[in-house]
């Protein structure tokens, strides 16, 4: 049964919109505003009947307050009021009331439009979990795509060693970290982590116009190959524009060309494609830049042996503030055991497989 919480402090008005609902619907009578907020720190119910004119408190402030709190702020507010002008009407309408009934109440009214407003209240959830759950199969789609394009670059990489799943498991790892470090709070909302992380397996996608002789050389390159290989940043950031021209606003692909076009770019200037240094790096290119480097340098390359963690946490650490910015070398000291769990997780899967 629909619950309807009424607020008057009139006793009399309240027995008589109890006695008109109750054949209906679940009720709750109350009388002032600190009662209303008490009972709506616990509750949350499907309508509320609040009268405008009340001491202390009055209706207008309670329903501020009841919009600004999430999970009360979608409940329909019908205000009952006496005063029947304009400017009282506009006020409830702009404060987010959905509508009004006069005093004294007339039942068949009352009963009618509390009855229209449930039901359009029950519709909007309906949709809004329709278009949530559509929003979801879209995402989950996208992000299969997304996997399949980013290990179709790793076969052709001739990486076999899942290094697309390691480091965006050592982002995703890091930049939680850094949210709970309250680093960068204004940046790391809910939504841009969830976009970095799902941008992470296209940080290396230039790759796949890079040629097979150089992608797959067995040796280390020599300064023209390295010079030509260093161009997949460019060709990643490049691609995902023109992904980014042809839909209407994914966020996580300006994320992703961020990440793809800038992954190489070093604290002090150094790096490449543009020599960007300390905040002009994207904040998603310098959380990428230490997953890529701390899993370059823990794997095994036809060139070279793995390094072990600590060694590479060293090198990591030892490289703040001229490859990597300092605050997020800071947390990925503090959680680099992690990193290594995560090393040894794959590793024991790619054993497994071979």
């Amino acid at each position: 049964m629909e619950h309807i919480l009424i607020v008057d402090d009139n006793v009399t008005n309240l027995k008589f919109a109890e006695q008109s609902l109750k054949p209906h619907y679940k009720v709750t009578l109350l009388t002032s505003a600190v009662q209303t907020m008490k009972f709506l720190l616990k509750n949350t119910p499907d309508l509320i009947l609040l009268d405008i004119k009340m001491p202390g408190i009055n209706g207008y402030e309670i329903l501020n307050t009841i919009k600004s709190i999430d999970r009360l702020s979608k409940i329909p507010v019908i205000f009952l009021t006496a005063v029947n002008d304009t400017e009282s009407e506009l006020k409830c309408l702009k404060l987010g009331a959905v509508d009004f009934i006069g005093k004294p109440f007339i039942p068949e009214l009352m009963l009618s439009r509390i009855k229209i407003h449930l039901e359009l209240a029950s519709y909007r959830k309906n949709l809004e979990t329709l278009v949530r759950e559509k929003t979801e199969t879209i995402e989950n789609l996208q992000d299969s795509m997304v996997i399949g394009l980013a290990e179709l670059v790793e076969c052709r990489d001739g990486e076999t060693g899942g290094h697309i799943k390691r480091t965006a498991k050592y982002l995703e790892i890091l930049v939680y970290a850094m949210s709970e470090a309250d680093l960068y709070s204004d940046i790391l909302t809910d939504e841009y982590i969830r976009n970095i992380i799902r941008s992470a397996p296209l940080h290396d996608i230039g790759k796949i116009g890079i040629s097979d002789s150089i992608l797959l050389k067995q040796g280390n390159y020599d300064e023209a190959e390295r010079d030509y290989m260093k161009q997949h940043t460019t060709l990643g950031g490049m691609a995902l524009q023109k992904l980014i021209d042809a839909t209407d606003d994914e966020s996580f692909l300006y994320v992703a060309k961020d990440m793809a076009l800038c992954h190489h770019e070093k604290w002090d200037g150094t790096g490449y494609p543009s020599g960007l240094s300390k905040y002009s790096i994207p904040l998603c290119a310098r959380i990428m830049a230490i997953a890529d480097v701390y899993d370059a340098l823990t794997s095994e390359r036809p060139y070279k042996k793995p390094f072990t963690h600590e060694k590479a946490a060293e090198i990591i650490i030892d490289s703040a503030g001229t490859h990597f910015e300092p605050c997020i070398v800071d947390v990925f000291r503090s959680i680099s055991s992690t990193f290594s769990k995560i090393s040894q997780l794959y590793n024991q899967k790619l054993e497994a497989m071979e």
